[in-house]
């Protein structure tokens, strides 16, 4: 296949619609680049996987009621997504703390999304949404806005003022004209940096392996599919952890006010 040719070109309407769509945006076509929907269908062919197999999973789980607790004897596919989901619980509850039940759902179907995209890209004549700037940029900027908007819902304009005065010190603000533009920085560097990270790596990872698909086709591609599967998990991760991250910095606050306030209502009492 060429260069942006996938087994989604031959899907009925698609080429016409590519074609509108670049006659359309023409003028307004950033770099001059030609306009790809490539990532588009294939990101709604990973969501409709995603969808199938959580619906599946879900009828299981109501089919076998209160013995759907026990793990199945042979390996299957809810096992492993049941697995994952409950490391990633984990996870999210050492970073984020007792409120990770709160935002799980999102870092959970988040990861679920990206890691299909990314695997998607191992399967021969499918290319993965994400080596596309557009779906990681998306995906980035969404858990820009989500972050900042539970910051802002826990502390109010207080989650702004933590990046003028980090400390929270009565000192803290004497430096706040230098700490603020750098943590402003900071923060609007987190969805850029999420977006190159895991589109670069997707494309050097598909890059990698088309080429030796095309060399030889047979035995050869094995362990680069192993290290591109290999590259897919640790991608996703990545992305998935940092934005835990991100979620338990803006909320820390919160929980950390709230110990103290136990504790003072504790001394009270006493």
């Amino acid at each position: 296949m060429g260069h942006g040719v996938t087994w989604l070109s031959f899907l009925p309407g698609y080429q016409q619609l590519q074609d509108y769509l670049r006659e359309a945006t023409h003028n307004a076509s950033l770099f001059g680049n030609a306009l790809l929907i490539q990532h588009v269908v294939a990101a709604v062919l990973v969501v409709l996987i995603v969808s199938l197999v959580g619906i599946q999973a879900g009828m299981e789980i109501r089919r076998l009621g209160d013995a759907a607790v026990i793990p199945s004897p042979t390996p299957s596919l809810r096992g492993f997504i049941e697995v994952a989901l409950e490391w990633l619980y984990n996870q999210a509850h050492q970073i984020i703390g007792k409120d990770a039940k709160r935002y799980f759902p999102v870092i959970g179907t988040l990861a679920l999304f990206i890691f299909f995209c990314n695997i998607l890209g191992l399967v021969p004549g499918f290319a993965p949404p994400t080596d596309n700037w557009n779906t990681t940029a998306a995906c980035s900027i969404f858990v820009f806005l989500y972050y900042n908007y539970h910051g802002l819902r826990a502390h109010g304009l207080g989650h702004i003022a933590h990046m003028a005065n980090p400390a929270g010190t009565w000192w803290g603000w004497f430096i706040s004209p230098l700490m603020f533009p750098i943590e402003l920085v900071s923060h609007v560097a987190r969805p850029f940096s999420l977006t190159v990270r895991l589109a670069a790596n997707m494309v050097g990872d598909h890059a990698v392996l088309a080429a030796f698909l095309g060399l030889v086709p047979v035995l050869v591609p094995l362990p680069f599919l192993l290290l591109g599967f290999i590259v897919c998990l640790v991608q996703t991760l990545v992305f998935v952890l940092l934005t835990m991250i991100y979620i338990g910095l803006s909320v820390a606050e919160t929980h950390h006010d709230e110990e103290h306030d136990e504790e003072h209502e504790a001394a009270a009492h006493a």
